[in-house]
């Protein structure tokens, strides 16, 4: 058995064993009927009276510069508001406040040179109506200068490539990285470890860049208009679109840190934003949309995109060759990875780093396993083609689950033997997702070793299991203040908003569960410019979330109790008690008071947990099992079987966590068989951005899915909660139970598309 990973529960009940509401499941979400009946109102939905367009130029190139630029007969087009230019003096001094890690590598908000095809730049355009924008484009004059592009970082990395970021780094292509992870690093000693290994083998892996995919192509709204709220200065405010994914960006921060305001000078317009998958990028339009607007006098803005122009934040493009030795009982004893991974153009805010968050893989998931010697390169090279974005977590465990798939076939071993054998396990929670995967997916009945079953159709069948850990990403000090009105009702703000994740349904539980109140009794309410800390909390950080709404939720409790509980004849604070939104005495619970009118109680919690964040302490797992059949004649995969089994610690709400499985799985299952954004590699031009070849799953081509929840109560958030998604948008199972339907060889490049499939299968010659 490997060595144990270590964790304990932290704050005040977490160990709390009865539960009227946390994992109960009729609890529709506050926000649900507004969604559905069409009522919420998005960024693209914006209308006032007077509303005018912007659009920017874009590039036709993959990269190129403005030599010069003439915008004289696009001014004269019927319609036509405003022309505005990099040479603008309020545009070319954007953005007035940055953040320090936006400095290195800062560039103009629009600038002259372009990064990608597509990339703003040069000019905005403001009109009536967008047909008149896009005409009055197409009559500005620009003498473009084409620059060498690059859209493969391992080309980047090359002796002789083109130098793309001079300002970032004059000697080469490579960048640093965001989250800090060391360029070299290793554990042990790997030529030792190799010299005492029974079995050395290496194993390529490719990943192109996947898009993160927005439902609704980006819009920014924007006016400037007095303030109802009383304003002592009279000058107007400037409002905005607010459909924030993180504290520290988002179209309300945008203003802001655009036209260096302070945010009593901001006011947020909508909670609502369709769904997008960590992306941070936000278009120009974001710092854009307030200056156009108050350039003609407060009129209404709408900055637009098209369907193709959402296609300019993406995954970023990783490479390993990965090394491995390990013993003959299947035991890991030496890993040597070299990743190189992708840096991208820049991010929002006129900036050019690579973007938000991006997450290397290299070989940090290794050091959750027990695995001695272990030593990791990594290369990190800024590219064209795309802004790269965050798709953290899940992805330092595709190179221990292919380590683990190469050992399963070399030695003949059922796989999920050698993930059991490796991984440092925290019990009970691997052993517990490895159980209930089993018995839901059957394992026992379908495993076989590679290319030895065939299925009754004549198709070759697979399966394939892979372990993860679960993600709990609670880096952020999470801001939770309530109040007790004197209507009974207990009220908390948020200021997120909101992209499909529950957490603001699971803290409403989690305050009623404390605090001994209904749930409707509970209201938990958007306030677009209350500063706490909640604007962009995904699903994976809404167990820190929850628990520290825990934490104020007993806080206030305590402050309630102390203050009025002589008005049911008890003698101290200990012997009355919340039940049902009823002040209640302990002794004879038949004693009861509403809350109404009792007083007005606020308090505040700001706060997470000590270890909130996993990354050497694995807390808790999850196993996802997947089934295929391929076709030997097309190449054509069906998924067949797809079962999560997820250990959630605690599950908070059960339709948002089992709706957070289908959502990572629908999305795996995308990325495996047909995502995979594609250039012209003569031109740069991107060649599939749009909804017909760029194909992200449907309802229709949803795999079937049995998933499992299991609760050990081990994470870091309230009750042991911990996250969900980020751990199994992995398109890696889909790519090992292929290997194990054909055999031979594991697919070295995602999409795992027909064609490479019958490469793989020697039936047609492989790609270079």
């Amino acid at each position: 058995m490997p060595g144990m990973a270590e964790w304990k529960l932290e704050g005040t009940n977490d160990e709390r064993q009865e539960f009227k509401y946390v994992g109960t499941w009729d609890h529709p979400g506050r926000q649900s009927w507004d969604m559905t009946s069409g009522a919420a109102k998005y960024p693209t939905d914006l209308y006032k009276d007077g509303t005018l367009y912007g659009m920017c130029l874009r590039s036709p190139y993959g990269h190129a510069k403005i030599r010069s630029l003439d915008i004289s007969e696009a001014e004269k087009i019927k319609g036509v508001k405003l022309i505005l230019t990099y040479e603008d003096e309020e545009i070319a001094s954007m953005p007035k406040y940055i953040p320090s890690y936006f400095t290195f590598g800062q560039s103009p908000l629009l600038g002259t040179e372009a990064e990608f095809e597509g990339d703003e730049v040069g000019c905005v355009v403001v009109a009536e109506s967008e047909e008149i924008c896009k005409k009055a484009l197409d009559y500005v004059k620009v003498d473009w200068e084409v620059l060498p592009f690059i859209l493969d970082c391992r080309e980047a990395g090359k002796p002789g490539a083109p130098i793309l970021r001079p300002e970032m780094n004059p000697e080469s292509n490579m960048t640093g990285n965001t989250f800090g992870a060391a360029i070299k690093w290793e554990n042990g000693n790997v030529e030792e470890g190799f010299k005492e290994a029974d079995y050395i083998e290496t194993i390529e892996y490719g990943r192109p860049m996947w898009s993160q995919f927005r439902s609704m192509p980006a819009a920014y709204f924007s006016y400037w208009d007095d303030d109802p709220w009383g304003n002592p200065d009279g000058e107007k405010m400037c409002y905005v679109t607010n459909h924030a994914h993180f504290p520290t960006n988002g179209p309300l921060v945008s203003a802001m840190t655009g036209m260096g305001l302070h945010e009593d000078k901001v006011r947020a317009l909508s909670p609502y934003m369709a769904s997008r998958y960590c992306d941070f990028v936000e278009k120009r339009g974001a710092q854009l949309s307030p200056v156009l607007s108050k350039r003609l006098g407060g009129a209404p803005v709408k900055m637009v995109c098209t369907r193709r122009q959402a296609f300019d934040a993406a995954v970023p493009q990783t490479y390993f060759t990965i090394r491995i030795g390990f013993k003959e009982d299947g035991t890991l004893c030496a890993v040597h990875c070299k990743n190189v991974h992708q840096s991208g153009a820049r991010g929002g805010y006129g900036d050019k780093t690579h973007g938000h968050l991006v997450l290397p893989p290299n070989a940090q998931g290794f050091k959750s396993t027990s695995c001695p010697n272990i030593y990791s390169e990594m290369e990190y090279y800024v590219t064209n083609g795309a802004c790269t974005t965050a798709d953290p977590g899940k992805d330092v465990w595709e190179p221990v689950n292919l380590a683990f798939a190469k050992i399963a076939d070399v030695l003949g071993m059922d796989i999920t033997d050698v993930i059991m054998k490796n991984v440092i396990i925290t019990q009970p929670s691997l052993e517990a997702c490895m159980e209930e995967g089993k018995k839901a997916f059957r394992w026992d009945e379908k495993w076989h070793l590679a290319g030895k079953r065939v299925l009754e159709d004549g198709r070759y069948h697979g399966v394939a299991a892979r372990a993860c850990w679960s993600m709990t990403w609670g880096m952020i000090s999470y801001n939770i203040n309530l109040r007790l009105n004197t209507d009974g009702k207990v009220y908390m703000p948020y200021s997120e908003a909101l992209i499909g994740t529950y957490w603001p349904d699971a803290v409403q539980m989690v305050i009623a569960e404390e605090m001994g109140m209904k749930l409707e009794d509970v209201i938990v309410y958007y306030a677009g410019n209350y500063p706490n800390w909640q604007k962009g909390d995904a699903a994976d950080r809404g167990s820190t979330c929850t628990w520290a709404a825990k934490e104020a939720a007993i806080m206030l409790k305590n402050r309630v109790l102390n203050a009025i509980y002589m008005y049911v004849g008890a003698a101290s604070p200990e012997e009355a008690d919340i039940v049902d939104s009823m002040l209640t005495l302990k002794a004879d619970p038949s004693v009861q008071i509403p809350l109404v009118g009792l007083g007005q109680f606020g308090e505040g919690f700001c706060g997470k947990p000590n270890v909130p964040f996993q990354n050497d302490v694995v807390r808790t797992m999850n196993v996802d099992f997947c089934e295929v059949a391929v076709d030997p004649e097309t190449g054509m995969v069906e998924i067949l079987d797809y079962t999560a089994a997820h250990d959630f610690g605690k599950v908070i709400r059960p339709a948002s966590a089992m709706g957070q499985l289908e959502m990572a799985l629908t999305m795996a299952s995308g990325r495996a068989l047909r995502e995979e954004i594609i250039w012209d590699e003569n031109t740069g031009v991107l060649l599939n951005g749009n909804m017909y070849d760029y194909k992200v799953p449907t309802a229709l081509d949803q795999p079937v899915m049995n998933n499992v929840a299991v609760e050990t109560r081990c994470g870091g958030g309230a009750y042991g909660s911990t996250g969900v998604a980020h751990a199994h948008t992995n398109a890696g199972p889909v790519g090992c139970a292929i290997q194990n339907a054909i055999g031979g060889d594991f697919i070295v490049m995602q999409p795992y598309t027909p064609d490479r499939v019958l490469a793989a299968m020697g039936k047609i010659k492989k790609e270079d």
